[in-house]
């Protein structure tokens, strides 16, 4: 059996209800990523079997993992996926190097690579056709601070509820 794997950092509760405000205004023709959904992806693996990800940890374990900073404080929207999504540039070489050793773990493990450089973002909303009027001009956007100390491996599975993301493990940053 396998499971679909993402490597990301979970939000604490102040930052979910950030979010969660900002999600407020967004118009009801978008599909809002529930709050307990709220995280930043560092690296999408997809399906992996069970002793792909037994190695999978075992590398992430081993791996440089730096702490970082980071501030994401523009509301986007990626047309390809058709998303909302809060984004902010990587300042902390740190993150730079947090990013080039997941590109690296995905290279290793052979896992899609998006072409794309590591854009760190929070998907706020699907469905989305465009960013909407009322927030491109009107809506003040707070920055929202990021200081993690762990990273999780995280499963996502769908459910009848919809889709449940589920910390399988975590690693501390140094």
């Amino acid at each position: 059996m396998t499971k679909r794997l993402f490597l990301g950092i979970a939000l604490n509760k102040q930052q979910t209800q950030q979010l969660s405000t900002l999600q407020a205004n967004f118009d009801s023709a978008v599909r809002q990523v529930p709050a307990t959904n709220l995280h930043m992806t560092l690296l999408f693996f997809g399906q992996v079997d069970a002793k792909t990800q037994q190695q999978l940890e075992e590398q992430i374990s081993l791996m440089d993992k730096p702490k970082f900073n980071l501030t994401l404080d523009k509301l986007a929207h990626w047309a390809k996926p058709k998303i909302l999504c809060l984004t902010g540039k990587i300042d902390d070489p740190a993150l730079l190097k947090l990013a080039e050793n997941c590109s690296a773990l995905a290279s290793k493990f052979k896992f899609y690579k998006d072409e794309n450089p590591f854009t760190p973002h929070i998907t706020l909303a699907r469905k989305a056709k465009h960013l909407p009027e009322n927030m491109a001009t009107s809506v003040d956007i707070q920055p929202l601070l990021l200081t993690p100390k762990t990273i999780h491996l995280f499963h996502s599975q769908s459910t009848i509820e919809g889709v449940k993301y589920q910390i399988v493990r975590s690693w501390n940053l140094q």
